[in-house]
């Protein structure tokens, strides 16, 4: 059997259908049947079971993707050793959203001054960048909260916190000694399901026994403050997304006895073998921390 055979198998494992893996590897439906057809000839086992048009994987189907990928994370080691390792090497970078809107931007253009890394970038929740993670369709992540995933590993590259803001002018700034019981007399502007952001703050907000509506669900960082301008909404956002507005006086800071605290994390797959381009990527990220923290201090 062929590295390609493994690759094509795995593809149908995540996609769940031979149409979708196609697609998704940009061959033919057909080549995707033939390339599963000869696998389970070849060891005389059936991989998949085939149930109203899906495809559900069999017993050693399920043992089989367990050790496919690893065959081919080991064969990806052996191809950046014999041939990458002195060339660009490509690298698959995800990003939570507020990460991927207020922090990667600044470390784009110091990877794309060292010829060793070549790279492509997801920004998505939280929740899928774990995933992506886990199923290696990623490299790395950079994401905000706690990781209880085992297949994962994660360390902290540095501290930022959740906070309650609202637009600068709102009732509540004007009211004195306002308390967290107030909020519910406004509307919540929320990140989608997946998001961390929802699975801190306002989780804590509502163990205090707060009754927190949403008329307003966005993904966009950009389309929550333009709906906190336009409304009498709060939402709870990373500091560093609102920052500049805050110095500019269009947004406001509620509660700061209520912010949470929380780590910016790199996350990567416990068996995953650790590139040039990854090294270089992590040393290239250290030293901006760095550079930023010993700015912030002067």
């Amino acid at each position: 059997m062929t590295i390609r055979n493994y690759e094509i198998f795995l593809t149908v494992c995540q996609e769940k259908t031979m149409h979708a893996a196609a697609k998704k590897l940009h061959i033919s439906q057909p080549a995707v049947s033939k390339a599963i057809m000869e696998m389970e000839a070849y060891y005389q086992v059936v991989l998949f079971e085939r149930i109203n048009h899906r495809l559900y994987l069999t017993e050693i189907g399920m043992r089989l993707a367990a050790m496919a990928q690893g065959l081919l994370d080991l064969h990806g080691q052996i191809e950046d050793m014999l041939y990458n390792n002195q060339q660009t090497s490509h690298l698959r970078i995800g990003a939570s959203v507020s990460v991927g809107t207020c922090f990667i931007p600044a470390v784009l253009p110091l990877i794309e001054k060292d010829t060793r890394v070549s790279y492509d970038l997801t920004i998505n929740n939280t929740s899928i960048i774990e995933k992506m993670i886990e199923s290696y369709e990623l490299d790395l992540g950079i994401v905000e909260g706690t990781i209880a995933n085992e297949n994962l590993c994660s360390s902290c590259l540095f501290d930022d916190e959740l906070v309650i803001v609202v637009k600068n002018g709102h009732p509540l700034t004007m009211q004195d000694g306002i308390s967290v019981n107030d909020l519910e007399r406004f509307p919540m502007i929320t990140r989608e399901d997946g998001s961390s952001n929802r699975n801190q703050l306002e989780t804590n907000l509502q163990q205090k026994g707060l009754n927190l509506h949403s008329n307003y669900s966005c993904t966009s960082i950009d389309g929550i403050k333009q709906g906190l301008l336009a409304t009498n909404s709060f939402a709870i956002l990373s500091r560093m997304v609102v920052q500049n507005e805050i110095k500019e006086g269009t947004l406001s800071l509620l509660l700061p006895e209520c912010n949470c605290k929380r780590s910016i994390r790199l996350i990567y797959h416990k068996d995953k073998y650790f590139t040039v381009a990854m090294k270089a990527f992590i040393a290239i990220l250290n030293d901006h921390i760095q550079q930023c923290s010993n700015n912030t201090a002067a």
